[in-house]
């Protein structure tokens, strides 16, 4: 319709249309010559006839760009809460090196200090952890970006072109020229025809050209955006690089410690009464939890409303049903056995299975993640809550990956596999509680 609307009054008045200058064309647009080359690509000066300013109405891109502002607000939220997390984890380490520098000076405990190497080196992978997601989260980010820009630059194109167009019409048929279409028309009704039609196009005009300044605006704002997040990306990736080399030295000086211990017989004798001190602790806390559940003792802390409901099914008759914790090969069975080195008899109220270090550690039942500790000759320990007197625990871990009184799953992924409080390498220990007495695993997990 704009064609033939465009070529049929040319070729009635028969004209021979010249290329205008920049000022004739501002000069009949009736705004700057200057504010429309600044919104317009080089080489296309183009302008449009003055009148009235009117509301933009952002038609395509405004639910888009309000969905962008939401997740925005939210996801800087959530860096904040992550950036702070981060900031607290790398205080706890700066604790930890402070303690063990003092430790050493004072000649205490190597199992303290093999502690404090275990503690570091566990809130460093998890400062590494956050930052990985950190960096994930600025790379959807930036694909949302850049997906923003690409939209923007070709309304930016289209209206440019529809622009251009417009300007164009009015140069050759409006300029100086409405007059001479109201007045020659047939009869009244034409007339006011004409004059819609002029009035809509300089309308339509008017409108395009606030559309695109308010565009290259919103433009130039992701721009601006994408050059920050990809500062703060670059930012990120080097403190990941630091942290990563920090965690290594921190690695090397732990194997170091437990190099030491394993030839030094008395260390070595030394850390074997830690564990076993340990073990009595690890059932003690378990009987404990077990008098808070039943109100027979004082809670120890402040717990948050629980829905037992979401536990499934009755840990009593999963005997020969659990699922492993994960795959590998017992070294240490439950019950009695002998120490190699010592020559002692000692006494696992668990198994012990080594694994591959990393290979995820899954909840063998539903439950609640009752306690995340640290425990001398164990580890990284998670202990869950079955209901009615079961307990599971998870000692020797890597990263833990669930939070406290959280509800999970059989399946639900605990954590990895790691060498924390550990002098034999990678390793899960795995135990199982019922009405406070330890119960040997291979008669409840299958096969």
């Amino acid at each position: 319709r704009f064609s033939e609307s465009c070529h049929a009054p040319m070729a009635a008045a028969k004209l021979e249309p010249r290329v205008p200058d920049d000022h004739q064309i501002a000069d009949c647009a009736g705004i700057s010559a200057t504010s429309v080359v600044s919104y317009l690509p080089k080489n296309n000066v183009l302008a449009i006839k003055k009148l009235n300013m009117k509301t933009v109405v952002l038609s395509k891109i405004f639910p888009i760009l309000c969905c962008l502002m939401l997740s925005g607000i939210l996801s800087a939220q959530d860096a904040t809460s992550a950036r702070s997390e981060l900031q607290q984890l790398r205080s706890e380490i700066s604790d930890l090196e402070s303690k063990l520098k003092s430790a050493s000076s004072k000649l205490q405990n190597e199992m303290e200090n093999l502690k404090n190497f275990d503690q570091q080196v566990s809130l460093t992978t998890k400062a590494l952890r956050l930052l990985r997601n950190e960096i994930r989260q600025s790379e959807r980010e930036l694909v949302v970006l850049n997906t923003q820009i690409d939209s923007l630059n070709g309304q930016i194109r289209r209206l440019q072109g529809l622009l251009r167009e417009q300007v164009v019409f009015a140069y050759k048929y409006q300029r100086d020229r409405e007059w001479d279409w109201l007045l020659g028309s047939e009869n009244f009704n034409q007339a006011v025809v004409r004059y819609r039609y002029f009035q809509s196009v300089s309308d339509n005009g008017q409108r395009m050209f606030e559309r695109l300044k308010t565009k290259q605006a919103e433009l130039e704002t992701l721009q601006s955006a994408r050059v920050t997040a990809l500062e703060s990306q670059k930012q990120m990736a080097n403190e990941k690089a630091a942290e990563q080399k920090a965690l290594e030295k921190k690695r090397v000086s732990r194997q170091a410690l437990v190099d030491k211990i394993s030839r030094n017989t008395k260390l070595y004798e030394q850390a074997i009464v830690t564990k076993k001190e340990s073990a009595s602790r690890l059932q003690n806390l378990i009987a404990s939890l077990q008098r808070e559940r039943d109100g027979s003792s004082a809670p120890t802390e402040i717990r948050p409303e629980i829905d037992w409901s979401r536990v499934k099914g009755n840990f009593a008759g999963q005997r020969k049903k659990l699922n492993w914790p994960v795959e590998g090969k017992i070294v240490h069975p439950f019950g009695n056995y002998k120490n190699p080195r010592l020559k002692t008899v000692l006494v696992n109220n668990g198994i012990d299975i080594q694994a591959k270090k990393g290979a995820e550690v899954r909840c063998v039942f539903s439950g609640v993640v009752s306690t995340i500790t640290y425990i001398s000759g164990f580890g990284n320990t998670i202990i869950v809550d079955h209901n009615n007197g079961y307990y599971t625990v998870y000692a020797h871990l890597d990263e833990v990956l669930v939070n406290k009184f959280q509800v999970v799953d059989a399946g639900t992924i605990l954590g990895t596999v790691g060498d924390t409080g550990s002098l034999e390498g990678a390793k899960l220990h795995f135990e199982i509680y019922g009405n406070n007495q330890p119960q040997n695993p291979t008669l409840w997990l299958n096969k």
